[in-house]
């Protein structure tokens, strides 16, 4: 890390191989997905990480110090999702602007999971997120004065969405029985979505998909699946789906019997030009698969 910190601060201070300038530069494509759902198309929004990357272990190359140093404003997740960036952020967040989409949130709103550590999945948290999105409505309206109309319109008709998406679901889940709302995955990016939800959510892995499981972690978590009665399993688009695999044979070993479902988007969105690629069509993606193995 101090490697990698060492040359990102010597490339912005020297400067680097002659990139594109970028207005909006993200560093996830949840991120990147709200830059662009606010700003006019004028403005130029890129995300560093791409689809079904994760940004738990992604570490910056060449190239993305150049993006970096060229960008006009940076927006990242914060609570330390992009782990291995956060040394970098901080000393950009000296340069020029940098924003945290968990900024807008409080202590109050926030799952901790260690001693001042936080999980940083707060997108599917539909309300949570639209706090996210005001708040940087206003930096963005900051930045870019002009485009202040366009910025709060924008702002204004996403909210609607996504209080019309939760609402889907809160009525979708209210019609499945509190015994079947339980659900495991490949690391654990889905606590915000199951306190908002009322779903009870197990992940093979903790917050980080750096973290390590052992034999106790794969044992717990088959005897979990088998007391709730659970039929289906799910991976992760970003994440590897050996744990998961591994998962269903340790089921097996215990006598029971179940199945893996359609992969879920976590720390990433879909490939651009799906629907997927944005936040709302990865919610709804995830919903479908979520809300059909409680059946």
């Amino acid at each position: 890390m101090r490697k990698i910190l060492a040359f990102a601060v010597a490339a912005l201070t020297f400067g680097c191989t002659p990139e594109p300038s970028i207005d909006v530069l993200c560093t996830t494509s949840v991120v990147a997905d709200a830059a662009r759902i606010l700003l006019p198309e004028e403005i130029s929004v890129q995300a560093l990480m791409q689809s079904n990357i994760d940004p738990h272990s992604y570490k910056p190359v060449e190239s993305d110090v150049a993006k970096l140093s060229n960008a006009r404003i940076i927006l990242h997740n914060g609570l330390h999702l992009e782990g291995k960036m956060t040394d970098i952020l901080e000393k950009l967040g000296q340069q020029k602007p940098v924003h945290a989409m968990s900024s807008a949130l409080q202590f109050h709103d926030l799952i901790e999971v260690g001693p001042n550590t936080y999980d940083p999945h707060i997108w599917f948290d539909l309300q949570l997120w639209d706090r996210c999105v005001g708040e940087l409505a206003k930096f963005l309206i900051e930045q870019f004065p002009e485009h202040r109309q366009a910025i709060e319109q924008n702002a204004t008709d996403y909210y609607s969405e996504l209080a019309l998406a939760h609402n889907e679901m809160i009525l979708a889940i209210n019609e499945v029985p509190d015994s079947l709302r339980a659900m495991v995955t490949a690391h654990d990016a889905f606590s915000y979505f199951g306190r908002a939800y009322g779903i009870e959510v197990h992940g093979l892995q903790g917050i980080s998909t750096a973290a390590e499981f052992g034999i106790k972690d794969m044992s717990t978590s088959a005897q979990f699946i088998l007391d709730r009665g659970l039929s289906t399993v799910f991976i992760e688009t970003s994440v590897n789906s050996k744990s998961i695999e591994a998962l269903q044979e340790a089921v097996a070993q215990k006598g029971g019997k179940v199945k893996i479902g359609a992969p879920l988007y976590s720390d990433a969105l879909g490939e651009q030009g799906t629907a997927e690629a944005s936040l709302l069509g990865a919610f709804r993606h995830n919903t479908t698969q979520i809300l059909k193995s409680f059946n």
